[in-house]
């Protein structure tokens, strides 16, 4: 045979099945159209892949399609097949490697689940095709941007009123920063650090205290030999209260006094001095040092008390000498000054104030 008749050989071949509803019959010189009767696209598949002589597990090594795909496709299960266009990639991957028509094979496929679809009345599985974004559809309008402020200030307003009543309803913080709980010490004085929420009111030992503007808070305490108690409280302005309490055991030698000489009573010279400084009325500036040594500077509220001990010198800067009160040694509270002068410094040393 030449290679024309076998070339038409091979047309009919590929006709017979990828086009079943027209075959065509052999003569001398030419073909003879006779109409045969139609094949579904699994008996397709199965006599494609029977004339090639290949297995389901070939097809599927070649074409990286799952075996249990290539069987449903085969038998017709298209409601086990994943979305349409997984099964169209699989089809064209198929026909590709048979080097056959790959849009026959997807038509028919669509014809023959159109048709399960509509006889089992099941919607096909559909496929979501990402659509651009038209950016010019966005308008801003007055209207819009009115509901966006307005959305914003109902949240705004709904979280301030969740945080009062979450402020209402519980404790303020309150968190001891130092010491820590159980502390040995060797000295006779400890600083008392810690925060909690802003516009609390603390106090120390009932002894108020300054609360900075993120209500942090410090305070220097005189502590006797042996054990002691330090409690903190916290109140905020809902009146909600919250305490702790510490237990700082202190080892140190307390000052004994010098014995006077000959019946004359002299000033009795201690170790260390204190001097506890209060202001009434209305908030005042308050500067202190012992020892050359900053110990606190700002605002003291009325009651509000800070002690300092020194070995040689404690001074004092105040804003109003009127408002502010000293008391030494734990003798009977003065005024630091005589009022005439608003700012004043004075100067404390072991045998008193000096003028």
């Amino acid at each position: 045979m030449g290679r024309g008749y076998m070339k038409r050989g091979i047309m009919y071949h590929l006709s017979c099945i990828l086009y079943p509803t027209e075959s065509y019959i052999m003569a001398n010189e030419g073909f003879t159209r006779k109409k045969v009767e139609s094949l579904t696209l699994g008996e397709k598949l199965k006599k494609l892949r029977g004339d090639f002589r290949m297995s389901l597990s070939e097809i599927s090594k070649a074409t990286r399609i799952q075996v249990k795909y290539l069987e449903y496709l085969e038998n017709g299960q298209y409601a086990k097949l994943p979305a349409e266009v997984y099964v169209r990639g699989f089809l064209r991957s198929y026909a590709r490697y048979l080097n056959i028509d790959e849009q026959a094979l997807v038509k028919l496929y669509e014809r023959e689940r159109n048709i399960q679809a509509n006889l089992s009345h099941v919607p096909s599985k559909k496929t979501f095709a990402m659509r651009n974004l038209d950016i010019s559809s966005l308008v801003i309008t007055p209207r819009s941007l009115v509901m966006v402020l307005i959305i914003l200030l109902v949240g705004g307003a709904f979280v301030y009123l969740y945080r009062e009543f979450q402020a209402f309803a519980s404790a303020p913080r309150l968190v001891i920063l130092s010491p820590q709980n159980g502390r040995v010490v060797g000295t006779s004085e400890i600083t008392v650090m810690g925060k909690t929420d802003k516009g609390a009111r603390v106090s120390i030992n009932n002894q108020s205290v300054f609360v900075g503007s993120e209500g942090e808070f410090s305070d220097k305490l005189i502590l006797q030999s042996g054990l002691n108690t330090v409690t903190v409280v916290s109140i905020n302005r809902f009146d909600k209260e919250k305490s702790e309490t510490l237990l700082i055991e202190a080892h140190y030698t307390p000052a004994v006094p010098e014995a006077s000489l000959g019946g004359m009573s002299q000033v009795q010279e201690r170790e260390t001095f204190r001097l506890d400084v209060t202001v009434r009325e209305a908030p005042t500036k308050i500067t202190l040092e012992a020892d050359s040594t900053l110990v606190f500077s700002g605002m003291m509220k009325p009651g509000e008390v800070q002690t300092v001990t020194a070995k040689e010198r404690i001074k004092v800067v105040s804003e109003n000498t009127a408002r502010t009160f000293v008391r030494f040694n734990g003798l009977p509270e003065v005024p630091l000054g005589n009022g005439k002068i608003a700012r004043q410094e004075v100067i404390f040393t072991p045998a008193g104030k000096q003028e």
